[in-house]
């Protein structure tokens, strides 16, 4: 009988694979194996494929020799038979060799042989050449990778430029033409150094060596101030990213190019306004100075002057003449004290206010305060009283602040109530983890807060009128400027209100 030479046993255990390789002879090969990687089968098909007569296959031969030594050295065929007895098969391609030494890529198939005790006696491997099926697969999924990787390109938004060790440009996307200027083909196989200014193009060799040495990911905007050049010698400012790409042709780098031309020209507009703005500051500051010396001197001396006419020191006065006297005095407070207000904001914004911290006797303020505005709340039929406790509360500030926040709380309670009392409460209360919190609450019998004006009661330059009728006299600067030095106390004005029964607002110093 002519054919492959084997023992029945073979047949046995791969009777389907043998009739498929012979009805088949030509397009496959069937070689047997023992468990030391010996054949022990070699069919017509295995002759064709890989040059080796019967005669020799069957003389002692390691089929190790059929794969390619890469593959060998890899491990590859150890990995195949792990793999047939743990599944049942293997089945892959896998570089082999003939025995001319030509290489090439085999479909396998590889199925344990096992005795009557189950034990793995020997291997059958199954093969077909499709190098050209693989070399034809791999040039299409090339092809499929180009024409993506030329999409991303092409849609990304920034120029793109890659490069390889050398400084040539290999690949450059629309974006590049459009940014430089160039058509595309004039810039491939050119040094990279005809984008850069011909000022840089010295050192940029040198970055670009170094590069290549050390690659890494460069994130856009990383690095110095770097520039472009177009076709038509035009510089202009640009970011660039990189990241290296490993080929097989070895080593590129991918540069994302992005002109910040219009970036540039907004930072530069911004720094001119923040320079006006800057001096513009100035100028405030230079005048709220001249303010404070021009005005508050001249209202201080009419103060005085008319507090002394009223005394009837230089003499009695009529009727009139003290209704009058005592209008001037009461207008040129009024006036004083909204211009301390808006120095003491601008102060704030400046951050030249200077607090004086210190342990404040929280009862003394507070008592101050009352002996301060009772002629006012009395004048208007009103209570004003406090509700302190009995030892006294002392709370880390600065004095002169905390009094000009109660007074300010106190003196809108009484603008705002028309009748009724005005209640100061002072409290302590202990944090759980350590420390305390300082509370001073006014509460008023007025007319409350509407529900819309809540938003804008701690805002610059907002009044809220709670009659409706008439607009009341200030600056709308009370709260505000209460808050804001609440805040450079460490504490915080809240508010709780009843339309139509009065309003309550506390202060929170915070006591670590």
């Amino acid at each position: 009988m002519n054919g492959p030479r084997f023992d029945m046993s073979v047949f046995e255990s791969a009777n389907d694979a043998l009739a498929f390789v012979l009805d088949s002879p030509a397009e496959y090969s069937l070689v047997g194996e023992d468990v030391e990687g010996r054949t022990t089968l070699w069919s017509h098909g295995a002759e064709r494929l890989y040059g080796y007569s019967t005669e020799e296959a069957l003389a002692g031969m390691n089929t190790a020799v059929l794969h390619a030594p890469e593959a060998v050295e890899a491990g590859r065929p150890a990995e195949m038979r792990a793999a047939a007895v743990s599944a049942g098969r293997w089945a892959g391609e896998v570089a082999q060799r003939r025995k001319d030494g030509q290489v090439f890529i085999a479909h396998a198939i590889l199925t344990p042989r096992r005795d009557t005790g189950a034990r793995v006696v020997g291997f059958l491997l199954l093969s077909r050449d499709v190098t050209r099926e693989f070399v034809e697969r791999k040039h299409a999924g090339e092809q499929k990778a180009d024409e993506m990787l030329r999409g991303l390109l092409e849609s990304a938004p920034d120029a793109i430029v890659i490069i390889d060790r050398e400084g040539r440009i290999v690949l450059v996307n629309s974006q590049t033409e459009r940014l430089f200027g160039y058509p595309r083909q004039q810039l491939l196989g050119e040094p990279v150094e005809v984008l850069v200014p011909e000022r840089f193009r010295g050192q940029h060799g040198t970055q670009r060596a170094g590069y290549f040495d050390e690659p890494r990911v460069r994130a856009m905007g990383e690095g110095r101030e770097l520039y472009g050049r177009r076709l038509d010698g035009t510089e202009f400012p640009v970011e660039i990213s990189l990241s290296p790409l490993e080929t097989e042709e070895g080593l590129l780098v991918t540069s994302s190019i992005r002109d910040i031309t219009e970036r540039k020209r907004f930072e530069r507009a911004l720094r001119e306004k923040n320079l006006e703005l800057e001096r513009a500051s100035l100028a405030k500051d230079r005048f709220l100075a001249s303010m404070s010396h021009e005005l508050r001197t001249p209202l201080n001396a009419i103060i005085g002057f008319t507090g002394t006419l009223l005394m009837k020191l230089p003499g009695p006065l009529t009727a009139d003449q003290e209704k009058q006297l005592a209008t001037i005095k009461s207008s040129a407070q009024h006036l004083l004290s909204l211009i301390n207000d808006l120095l003491d904001v601008a102060k704030i914004d400046s951050g030249k206010v200077e607090l004086r911290l210190g342990p404040v006797d929280c009862q003394e303020v507070l008592e101050e305060v009352l002996t301060t505005l009772r002629p006012l709340a009395q004048q208007k039929g009103l209570l004003l009283e406090a509700d302190l406790p009995g030892e006294r509360v002392v709370a880390r500030s600065d004095r002169r602040s905390l009094s000009q926040i109660v007074i300010n709380l106190a003196g809108n309670a009484i603008k705002f109530t028309e009748r009724g009392a005005i209640r100061l409460t002072l409290r302590r209360w202990e944090k759980a983890g350590g420390g305390s919190w300082v509370e001073i609450t006014i509460a008023d019998t007025g007319r409350g807060i509407r529900a819309e004006d809540r938003e804008k009661l701690f805002q610059a330059f907002s009044q809220v009128d709670t009659e409706t009728t008439r607009p009341r006299d200030g600056t709308g600067l009370g709260l505000h400027l209460s808050q804001r030095l609440a805040g450079l106390l460490g504490g915080r004005i809240t508010f709780e209100s009843d339309l139509g029964r009065g309003s309550a607002f506390t202060l929170r110093l915070d006591q670590e």
